[in-house]
């Protein structure tokens, strides 16, 4: 069968991208290949699953309102026929806190951009965030920015709904690896799985994630992404703490509460590159846990129960996300990686820009020229600033 549209990767965007194609246009072909179909290594359902609009450009923030806009209300727009969906988004906010004056300068900036798009976020001195948070050490901080309309979801839950609405108005989920894509006259003919199975397609998407330089090797094309291990702890206190937001320590450690515990996450920027599906279990003591302890003294009483490695689709070049069509590439193959940590959040706001480029040709909501894929071959970098993924 030939496609319209074929979709590698299955996760958060790849679904994304299909569920806003079939919603803009009902009679679309669409197909989406997933290696991994129960999702035992997908990044959507091991990552933290932060939504936030604490960022330091327009258009990641732009992309970040409407993920959780989208989130917001995903129970409404993701039932199939009577049964609700739902992500359990808990709104208990994002905090983020600068030590150094050269970090609380950045801050400050980010802060004026983010309200004048808007956004409800507020600007604390170390006696107003002692005021709103008693449990936190702030003897050494200048200032930090809250965000309590923002927080984290069931991120499982997203996929599987995700899926489950495309899946309901006609998109084909196929199980299986891409494992060569067929180039003539400038565009991408057909992919080839590693069954033998080959698919047509008119134009192919690659939301692969951190597997995404691998597909794109296969036009010969070698982007700027790369797999980073990131281990999450998930640790017990044995005090009693308030309600806490996800809160980002100034490059040093975030945590925010899960279940009846917390969670810790630390990334191996030194082994990006590599797969590595086995936890860090030294780097909770030796490294996570001090700075925990430091923010929260109650975090001085803590034990670790459980942890799990994921892969951040790091992009090398500068940290952002990479979209459109390549230069110099098949002209139909179209790239959405690299978010770097974000990408729960803007999975959305890539779905839809994606099938923007696919139906207008353009993006059409938010601009999101500044983060096309040419930028890495015009070596212009557009790196976030003061903020931590």
């Amino acid at each position: 069968m030939k496609y319209d549209v074929i979709i590698i990767g299955g996760g958060l965007h790849g679904s994304s991208t299909a569920w806003h194609l079939i919603s803009r246009e009902p009679g679309l072909r669409i197909a989406v290949v997933e290696r991994d179909p129960a999702y035992e290594h997908a990044a959507s359902i091991r990552s933290t699953a932060g939504v936030r609009v604490m960022f330091s450009q327009e258009e990641n923030v732009r992309m970040s309102q409407y993920g959780r806009a989208f989130y917001r209300d995903y129970e409404r727009t993701m039932t199939v026929d009577g049964e609700e969906a739902t992500v359990s988004f808990r709104r208990q906010g994002y905090l983020f806190v600068a030590t150094a004056a050269n970090a609380a300068g950045i801050m400050r900036a980010n802060h004026a951009l983010q309200t004048s798009l808007g956004c409800n976020v507020d600007l604390l001195d170390a006696a107003g965030l002692a005021a709103r948070f008693p449990s936190l050490r702030v003897d050494d901080v200048i200032c930090a920015t809250h965000s309590p309309d923002d927080g984290w979801i069931d991120s499982h839950a997203a996929l599987m709904g995700l899926r489950r609405k495309a899946r309901s108005l006609g998109v084909a989920y196929i199980a299986g690896a891409a494992a060569a894509l067929n180039v003539s006259s400038g565009l991408v003919r057909s992919v080839v799985l590693e069954s033998g199975e080959v698919l047509e397609g008119d134009t192919v998407v690659n939301n692969a994630g951190a597997w995404a330089h691998e597909v794109c090797r296969m036009v010969d094309l070698d982007i700027p992404v790369r797999p980073m291990p990131r281990t999450t702890h998930y640790f017990e206190c044995r005090d009693e703490i308030e309600p806490m937001p996800l809160t980002i320590d100034e490059g040093s450690i975030s945590f925010r509460p899960e279940g009846a515990g917390f969670i810790t996450g630390m990334s191996k920027y030194e082994r990006t590159g590599d797969f590595d599906w086995e936890p860090n279990l030294e780097s909770f003591e030796s490294e996570a846990w001090p700075r925990l302890a430091h923010r929260l003294p109650a975090f001085e009483a803590i034990r670790l129960r459980n942890a799990w490695a994921c892969h951040y689709a790091y992009n090398t070049f500068d940290g952002n996300m990479i979209i459109g069509a390549w230069p110099g590439a098949p002209a139909n193959f179209l790239i959405a990686t690299g978010f770097s940590g974000h990408g729960l959040q803007h999975a959305p706001a890539s779905g839809r820009a994606l099938s923007e480029l696919i139906l207008d040709g353009r993006f059409a909501t938010i601009d999101l020229d500044r983060f096309h894929c040419r930028r890495v071959p015009e070596n212009r970098r557009e790196p976030e600033r003061g903020v931590m993924a």
